[in-house]
């Protein structure tokens, strides 16, 4: 459990790291272009994503899963890496062949091509840079992939920032973001020799792990592409019904709703590896108590920082991005719903897919997509990004339903209803004394900013002290020092 704990903290240091360069980088990159050059951003930003993820072939999961089955036979691991970063460097040559074959067709449009050319150059070094993490990830090294995922980003948001100042607007952007991939792969491979060796691999090597790797990989791609087409397929159809401006107010409400999810996201990416392991080695009480914990800091997570960001919309939205971003509210709060139920998904989908329960998490992820889709073509044209957050919304909550199914079926222990019950119960105790408190006092929308979020952090911590939801020996000695 110790590990566990310790790969959730590594995981979530690098979370907030992450939310932080982006609470710098999103104000400053809006107020460097124009509105209707951020919704461009967003609608090339989104398409490319889907091809980035096609690219990877979801090999990050399948080298980390693999690894962490291997952990211990350092030759083993390194004949894994060795054919995951071959497998990378194909898949990239082949999306990048095929990026420049639609390009020398002319069938994408020529407003684009610039940024296209841009990007497909940051496909490989994107491609090796996810199997230096996923090693790291296998090998239970998660603070040294966050440290070079922050890094990352931190060359991203300077070069970026940088390049759009002086005048190259989207395209230095973009520029910004191939060199912070190609910087730190470098970086990566460098860090990576002092734990693993790497090698082209061996033919014995490629017959024993290729197969698997690419097999789980593929499972994952289908799910990973579903979830990505999810998340981004409704910003595509904003801006071809609606515009750029419309994209632009769309892609403000959908930022800061991912953000609030980053403890489940932290968690997802820990259980994944340290499942397997367990898994391997019959344990499976371990693993239903690690669920139960994983439910419970999500929920708590989610409640804090969706309650908190539900009734600080306008404020948040004004300081943020701008005044004139601030009709995304309740966009930002419809969102804000689907991604509770999301968020509490997360932690309980790697632990099924962890144990044999792959397909079922990808085939509800896929039918999720189509449900969503089917939303957006309705909604959008008709109730505009609104209608995109309803439809995106639902979508989330029905991926909850699939996998409590999926969950319920499987050989875990389905938390107890009363116990759930009695923590949500906490939780709208909060929600409704803190969105109350901000209904009925009127400030700037930055005083409210600064002022609200300690006074709600301080209502949390109080309620779920008493219920015991939060372990006050952890947060009483933290109080008195302050």
């Amino acid at each position: 459990m110790t590990s566990l704990l310790r790969s959730i903290l590594s995981v979530s240091s690098g979370k907030i790291a992450g939310i932080l360069i982006s609470s710098i980088f999103t104000p400053v990159l809006v107020r460097l272009i124009t509105q209707a050059q951020y919704g461009l951003y967003a609608s090339v930003l989104a398409a490319f994503s889907i091809v980035a993820l096609i690219s990877k072939g979801g090999l990050f999961d399948a080298t980390r899963k693999t690894i962490a089955e291997h952990a211990s036979q350092s030759d083993e691991v390194s004949s894994i890496l060795s054919v995951s970063l071959l497998l990378s460097t194909v898949y990239a040559i082949l999306i990048m062949s095929l990026m420049l074959f639609t390009l020398r067709i002319g069938f994408i449009p020529s407003t684009y091509v610039p940024y296209i050319l841009v990007l497909t150059g940051a496909i490989l070094f994107e491609n090796i840079f996810t199997i230096v993490r996923g090693t790291f990830y296998g090998l239970k090294k998660e603070s040294i992939a966050e440290v070079l995922n922050i890094s990352r980003r931190f060359v991203y948001l300077v070069s970026g920032l940088a390049l759009a100042y002086v005048g190259y607007d989207v395209l230095g952007v973009f520029t910004g973001y191939m060199v912070s991939f190609f910087v730190l792969c470098i970086l990566g491979l460098i860090a990576l020799m002092k734990h693993s060796s790497y090698r082209l691999p061996k033919v014995r090597d490629i017959r024993k792990y290729g197969r698997k790797i690419a097999s789980f990989g593929g499972y994952q791609l289908i799910g990973g592409l579903s979830a990505v087409l999810l998340y981004r397929a409704d910003i595509l159809l904003v801006g071809y019904f609606q515009g750029s401006t419309s994209t632009a107010l769309y892609q403000s409400a959908i930022v800061p709703a991912e953000m609030i999810w980053f403890l489940p996201s932290a968690i997802q990416l820990a259980f994944l590896q340290h499942t397997a392991t367990l898994w391997s080695d019959g344990k499976i009480d371990e693993i239903n108590e690690n669920i139960k914990i994983g439910v419970k800091y999500a929920v708590l997570s989610l409640t804090l920082f969706g309650v908190g960001l539900f009734g600080l919309t306008d404020p948040f939205l004004h300081v943020y991005f701008g005044p004139e971003y601030a009709s995304a509210s309740t966009t930002l709060q419809v969102l804000i719903f689907g991604t509770f139920f999301f968020g509490i998904t997360r932690v309980v989908v790697p632990v099924l897919q962890a144990t044999g329960w792959v397909r079922h998490t990808e085939l509800i992820t896929v039918g999720a997509l189509f449900l969503n889709l089917l939303l957006n073509l309705i909604l959008i044209p008709r109730y505009g990004i609104i209608g995109a957050g309803v439809g995106t919304g639902i979508s989330y909550i029905s991926i909850f339903i699939g996998n409590t199914a999926v969950w319920k079926r499987s050989p875990f222990e389905l938390v107890s209803l009363i116990w759930v019950c009695k923590l949500v119960t906490v939780q709208g105790v909060f929600a409704v004394l803190f969105l109350t408190t901000v209904s009925l006092l009127n400030f700037s929308p930055l005083i409210s900013l600064l002022l609200f979020p300690p006074v709600g952090l301080l209502m949390f911590l109080a309620i779920n002290m008493i219920a015991g939801y939060v372990p006050t020996e952890r947060v009483l000695p933290t109080v008195s020092w302050w």
